[in-house]
């Protein structure tokens, strides 16, 4: 007996480098680099009740939040681990929490999703009315043909145009970085009045004035919008295959590194804003370009950039779209959507349409400004977050009870701790955000929520009771074989109906009838007539007419065939033409093609369709002759 041996030598493991595909990886991050700019405004607006301190809160809050960030991203580690064989962001919940948990988590990642796509438009949008202005009355109409336009190249093709997205990432950061910290300059913001600013908020809160609760309201608001970046950094590593073994470790990493350098420059921009508001007025819609106006910097300068944070932002929508093509596989990997639905939506335009209405809806309901989605996102994103590091703690604590290495213990119990810190920031952000703003955007999130959940559930619940095989139940069946009889539908006995009896006797069938519903008038002698003259010795068969439509005539008379004859199989037979316009196929075989449905829901009815195309009449015609 021979024994194969490999002597193939082993790959170094881990590979040099931790990214395989630099190139995705940074397009990817489209999806937060334009994050300071819509931040700064939503920010803004959050801290409005705080009056002259708004700004200066702004720059407090966003220094704070940089390391609950850093701790979010940390905590999708486990996360990534335990994924194992699926890179969605499912990770364990099916198995770990249930299926309710992971059916409210699929409604949440496509409402997630929708609003992320939005943000994208409203962010371009936003870009756009800083450039130019007079756009601002039309920023609605605007957003709703960004929105549709965007989907277009998706539903047309599904390439994603990587190379050209990450360039214009690392253009946009550097242009970011260039207009905040080269020409404001280095903001001398926290040696000065920033300080402050924070002590005479505090003091007020400390001292509960009747302004407090107000002020504590905003400050929770602006805390919750501070972290969203952390939301968005599921878009880095959407796909595990861009990262080498280890691919957890390696795409924690990458999301660590965005997270740092997202929220550095929201601190510069920030506070650069902050200190132009020092000592001059800054609007509080469009405040990155209006604090660069009040230094006068150059205004070819400006359309520059704002050239390039729109086309940023419209492939950052893009890629949301892409990654949504992902989302709908994994859906359907875990039975909330069909499957026909996922694996044909490049070809059906499904996922592409159903961003493009809901985006326009969302942007028509909030005046395409993004503080109106940014809600939405938080608690969809923070929910998902929630249920991932639950599922993940849950799983490393499974995985204790039967491990007994001690190495693999320490990394398990590692693993399980950090989930939880996760765990509690996120659980702490959604209290925080239902405090601070329930009346304003959890209602919409929350409505969309449940309105999926019963969709999806609905579908899953489905394949649970059914499985795969819907409806197939183990039985025995009285049918003999070889006795099938065949009805051959006549609605007119030419050559169409002569060509279909001829391939259907050469079957040797064990029984056959022709089948004719009575039209009306002279059709009884007319039908009979041709019948004896084309002698095709099979019985003929007339039904009277029924209504509204004569199918009902042939499915009664087929339950009553099967009755009489209930070890028999009935194989209906349709003949029709197929016409060359799509018009014409519906002229003619709309009658056919409703008795093809209706019978489809007949028990013990094989359906047979014989067509009549030119180039089969021509061909029969040849042999023939």
């Amino acid at each position: 007996m021979a024994t194969l041996i490999n002597t193939l030598s082993a790959r170094k493991y881990p590979p040099s480098r931790p990214v395989r595909n630099y190139v995705s990886v940074v397009a990817a991050a489209s999806v937060l680099v334009t994050a300071p700019l819509w931040l700064t405004d939503v920010l803004l607006h959050a801290l409005r009740p705080l009056g002259v301190y708004d700004t200066s809160m702004a720059v407090w809050i966003t220094l704070f939040s940089v390391p609950l960030i850093v701790l979010i991203a940390v905590s999708s580690g486990p996360v990534l681990k335990a994924r194992q064989r699926h890179v969605g962001d499912f990770a364990n919940l099916d198995a770990v929490l249930g299926t309710r948990m992971s059916t409210l988590a699929g409604a949440c990642l496509v409402v997630e999703y929708l609003a992320a796509y939005t943000l994208m438009i409203s962010t371009a949008v936003l870009m756009a009315t800083a450039l130019w202005k007079p756009l601002w009355p039309l920023r609605v109409p605007l957003a709703i043909i960004l929105a549709i336009l965007t989907t277009v190249p998706v539903m047309l093709s599904s390439r994603r145009l990587n190379k050209t997205t990450a360039t214009l990432t690392a253009l946009t950061f550097v242009l970011l970085l260039f207009l905040t910290v080269g020409l404001i300059g280095a903001s001398p913001y926290f040696s000065t009045s920033g300080s402050s600013d924070l002590a005479d908020v505090s003091r007020e809160v400390a001292a509960r004035s009747n302004s407090s609760m107000r002020i504590m309201m905003a400050v929770l608001a602006g805390t919750t919008i501070s972290l969203l970046p952390a939301v968005l950094l599921r878009h880095i590593t959407t796909n595990l295959r861009d990262f080498n073994r280890p691919r957890a470790a390696n795409a924690t990493m990458a999301r660590l590194t965005f997270a740092l350098a997202t929220s550095i420059l929201t601190i510069s921009v920030v506070a650069n804003v902050a200190d132009v508001d020092s000592g001059a007025y800054v609007s509080r819609t469009n405040a990155v370009f209006s604090s660069l106006e009040a230094i006068h910097v150059h205004p070819f300068l400006l359309k520059t950039a704002a050239l390039v944070f729109i086309a940023t932002s419209l492939t950052g929508a893009r890629l949301v779209l892409n990654n949504s093509v992902k989302l709908g596989l994994e859906l359907s990997h875990f039975q909330l959507l069909p499957d026909h639905i996922s694996r044909s939506m490049t070809y059906t335009g499904i996922t592409p349409l159903f961003h493009a209405v809901g985006a326009s809806v969302l942007l028509v309901i909030g005046q395409a400004r993004p503080r109106f989605v940014v809600p939405i996102l938080i608690i969809t994103g923070f929910i998902t977050l929630t249920l991932t590091r639950w599922a993940s703690m849950k799983h490393w604590g499974n995985r204790l009870r039967t491990e007994g290495h001690s190495s693999e213990r320490i990394t398990m119990k590692r693993a399980r701790i950090v989930a939880l810190v996760g765990l509690i920031i996120c659980v702490s952000v959604i209290a925080a955000f239902l405090i601070a703003d329930i009346t304003r955007g959890a209602w919409i999130a929350a409505a969309a929520i449940g309105i999926l959940y019963l969709l999806l559930y609905t579908v899953r619940r489905h394949y649970l009771i059914y499985g795969a095989g819907a409806g197939e139940t183990t039985t025995t069946d009285p049918i003999a074989p070889g006795r099938v009889h065949y009805m051959i539908v006549a609605t007119d006995l030419g050559p169409v109906l002569t060509r279909a009896t001829r391939w259907i006797r050469s079957t040797r069938p064990y029984s056959m009838e022709l089948i004719h519903v009575d039209e009306g008038g002279n059709d009884v002698e007319t039908t009979l007539e041709k019948w004896r003259q084309q002698d095709l010795d099979v019985d003929l068969t007339i039904l009277e007419p029924s209504r509204p439509r004569a199918t009902v005539s042939i499915i009664e008379h087929i339950r009553r065939t099967r009755n009489a004859h209930p070890n028999r199989l009935v194989n209906v037979v349709i003949p029709r033409v197929t016409f060359s316009y799509p018009w014409q196929n519906r002229l003619h075989n709309t009658e056919l093609a409703h008795l093809q449905r209706a019978l489809t829901e007949e028990p013990g009815v094989l359906i047979t369709i014989v067509p009549w195309v030119d180039q089969i009449n021509e061909a029969e015609s040849t042999v023939h002759d």
